[in-house]
């Protein structure tokens, strides 16, 4: 028996049923739905639902409008609250947190979502709605994303320069997705990834100079934290290079 492994994405659909024709016209047997093992990755799921009820000026109306009806006939859910009439967003590759902003209003906003892929006149969506299983999971992947994004606001919210702050706020969010890890034990093995590749941008800006100068004139900050959170080799590196700076 030979099975066919890909995402829930329209094309792959399509794909299917054009092998099916194919190998049936060779009188081979084979099922677009039954020789498939549907992978599912939750974050392309929440894009292709994103896509598909923003895919034109009508579907974005309609939307609204069911929002608007919901919350006009007593709210959604129980207890019954009122939804925000806004639109999904889109993930932007160049824009900060883009992931991450996009499945928190898919999930804000998933009852209407399942509302409108109800109607008749979406009936030919309904496949990307989402099963429980996979909207747990969708919960699961926004807290994860929702601690490197939090750390990114900050960083984005100061007024004045942000170096000084960063190596501490990635220290601290390596801490925290350690935290994170035993809490979403399923979610490990990306967990794990975003810490190492974390673990190896500090180690190569310890490197550079100019992080340990903007801390040690920082008021709050100084020799102290260096002291305390990076290792022995590390601080005494940090102090040379600092002497080397103000003495030059």
């Amino acid at each position: 028996m030979s099975m066919i492994t890909c995402d829930n994405a329209g094309n792959n659909n399509t794909k299917m049923i054009e092998i099916q024709y194919e190998l049936t016209a060779l009188n081979i047997p084979f099922s677009a739905e039954g020789n498939r093992i549907r992978r599912n990755d939750v974050g392309g799921l929440a894009h292709s639902i994103v896509t598909a009820c923003r895919a034109s000026g009508q579907r974005r109306a309609d939307f609204e409008e069911t929002i608007e009806k919901g919350n006009e006939n007593g709210g959604w859910g129980e207890p019954p609250e009122l939804l925000r009439v806004v639109g999904l967003l889109k993930d932007v590759d160049t824009r900060w947190s883009s992931i991450f902003l996009m499945i928190d209003r898919v999930l804000e906003l998933y009852q209407a979502i399942d509302a409108l892929l109800g109607l008749d006149k979406y009936s030919e969506l309904s496949h990307l709605l989402l099963t429980d299983l996979e909207l747990q999971v969708l919960r699961d992947v926004r807290q994860f994303l929702q601690v490197p994004h939090v750390v990114q606001e900050l960083v984005s919210a100061e007024k004045t320069p942000t170096l000084c702050i960063v190596l501490p706020l990635y220290e601290r969010l390596i801490i925290m997705l350690r935290d994170l890890k035993r809490q979403l034990p399923k979610l490990g093995h990306a967990i794990s990834a975003a810490i190492r590749k974390l673990e190896e941008y500090l180690a190569l800006s310890r490197c550079a100079p100019i992080y340990a100068l903007a801390m040690v004139l920082h008021p709050t900050i100084k020799f102290k934290w260096i002291e305390d959170h990076w290792s022995a080799e590390d601080y005494q590196q940090a102090r040379a290079s600092v002497r080397a700076s103000v003495s030059s």
